[in-house]
């Protein structure tokens, strides 16, 4: 039909032009989309573009669109008087945009996107490999069709998206910021034993609540954990242990280690737009606020509430430097380049930093995030089994429930507003002892953190699964607890 247009309308050229096609929302914000050049990018001159030119607008795209654009040809010809080319000058082949690999692995990918779609929360999940700080699988939730944007958005659609209360354009795991709950413990944990303010073995006794500069701070357990030292803390997640050793440890120390552990800022993904972020500190409070930090200010720190604000992606690089031992790797996604020669490895990006944390300090907290999975704790729903039911490979992680909104503002506002729930955090990490697989889910309004525990546990499955050769468990049918 084409030719026939073209033989019919001799002053119509017909050029076929590749276009993306994309895995419909799989993976939308981290493969992004392409789209016409814009003004804007015409102006500023970048990397030569022109008008008409199709280049990344998001995601991967835009951050390697050099590399998968390629360049274009050009030819200087003669032409009759009615336009017709009767002869070649001179003539430059176009060259084909390289061929890049992902880290990502399609099955944990996979695994991500079937256990948002079984629960149905909005949200976001990184998941790394902590030695080196490859991207195995990331979301965000709710996600849009890239294909929409390939080949030129339609008003209406752009309009929808754009209007949308969801946000589906947002990046919930880069430019999500949120409070972290109660999986900021470890963080007060390290900096506590890295500091010499404790051993793992110091023990505290909780009554339900304890009063701190004339204030009483509650424990989420109204009659007390009774006496627990570290390990148990972490495990049963005992905000009167933690309000107390924050307290010793004091804001400076707890500020170093939590940024060493990767959070207050971005981890330095190659996804467009990061944000950090924040670890308050006096000097943060002085500057911003003009104001003086209170020492009450860091008990409320110190269980992940507070002015404390993290990225899931930034969680994901936490549960790393905890598993490897205080490395925080660079999360990124590119694994090998092909420029027409062959695939060539693209090694990793340097570490952030690097700060050992003492091995017996750091398997006490370990050991405490073994029995949240293996235990009493909350992270049960992240346990794996092997096929004679027996636990394996050593799932460890931290549950984190963060409140939106006071409890008081619920009950005026009324508490079957879903938007007024709390968020659910899981961070976790596999095997306890030989890390491979680290991570975070978040689910918006989740409710619970052992409901984003069931997230991980399919992706666990999933991951160790095609390690030792079994069948991948199939599509989970999720069940999420809304009982606040």
């Amino acid at each position: 039909r084409a030719r026939r247009l073209d033989f019919e309308l001799p002053d119509v050229v017909v050029e076929q032009v590749p276009t993306r096609r994309y895995p419909e929302t799989i993976g939308a914000h981290l493969f992004g989309y392409v789209g016409e050049v814009n003004d804007a990018q015409v102006a500023g001159g970048e990397g030569g573009l022109k008008s008409g030119d199709i280049v990344g607008q998001s995601g991967i795209e835009k951050v390697y669109n050099a590399m998968l654009m390629g360049q274009d040809g050009a030819k200087r010809v003669v032409v009759n008087s009615v336009g017709r080319e009767i002869r070649t000058l001179e003539e430059e082949q176009p060259t084909e945009g390289k061929r890049l690999q992902l880290t990502v692995d399609i099955d944990v990918q996979k695994a991500i996107e079937d256990g948002f779609d079984s629960l149905g929360f909005n949200g976001a999940a990184v998941v790394l490999d902590p030695n080196n700080g490859d991207v195995l699988g990331f979301t965000s939730r709710p996600a849009y069709d890239p294909n929409a944007f390939a080949a030129g958005i339609d008003r209406v659609t752009w309009a929808s998206l754009t209007s949308d209360e969801d946000r589906p354009l947002n990046d919930r795991a880069i430019q999500g910021r949120y409070s972290p709950g109660s999986t900021f413990k470890m963080a007060v944990a390290t900096a506590a034993l890295q500091e010499g303010v404790i051993t793992p073995d110091f023990k505290v006794h909780c009554v339900g609540s304890a009063t701190f500069y004339g204030r009483p701070f509650k424990c989420w357990k109204k009659g007390g954990h009774g006496t627990m030292d570290l390990r148990h803390a972490i495990e049963q997640s005992c905000n009167v242990y933690f309000y107390t050793i924050g307290n010793m440890t004091g804001i400076d120390k707890i500020h170093k280690w939590a940024t060493l552990l990767g959070l207050g800022e971005k981890s330095g993904i190659d996804l467009p737009n990061e944000v950090q972020g924040l670890v308050p500190s006096p000097e943060w409070k002085l500057q911003y606020r003009k104001e003086k930090w209170y020492a009450g200010e860091t008990v409320s720190v110190s269980i992940g509430q507070g002015s404390v604000s993290v990225t899931p992606v930034s969680m994901a690089v936490y549960a790393a430097t905890l598993a490897n031992g205080g490395t925080r790797v660079t999360p990124h996604l590119l694994k090998a380049v092909d420029d027409g020669s062959g695939w060539k490895p693209v090694p990793p990006p340097a570490p952030r930093s690097r700060e050992p944390i003492d091995p017996v300090k750091l398997q006490a907290i370990r050991d405490g995030l073994w029995m949240v999975v293996n235990q009493a704790g909350t992270g049960h729903n992240a346990l794996i089994k092997g096929p004679d039911g027996k636990p394996i490979h050593d799932v460890s992680g931290k549950t984190g429930t963060a409140q939106v909104i006071s409890n008081q503002g619920k009950e005026r506002a009324g508490k079957t507003d879903k938007d007024l729930r709390d968020n659910g955090w899981f961070v976790f990490f596999a095997p306890r002892d030989n890390p491979q697989i680290a991570g975070v889910v978040f689910l918006e309004h989740g409710v619970h953190g052992s409901n984003a525990a069931l997230v991980a546990h399919h992706v666990l499955d999933t991951f160790f699964a095609k390690k030792d050769g079994r069948p991948l468990p199939p599509r989970p049918e999720l069940k999420a607890n809304l009982v606040p």
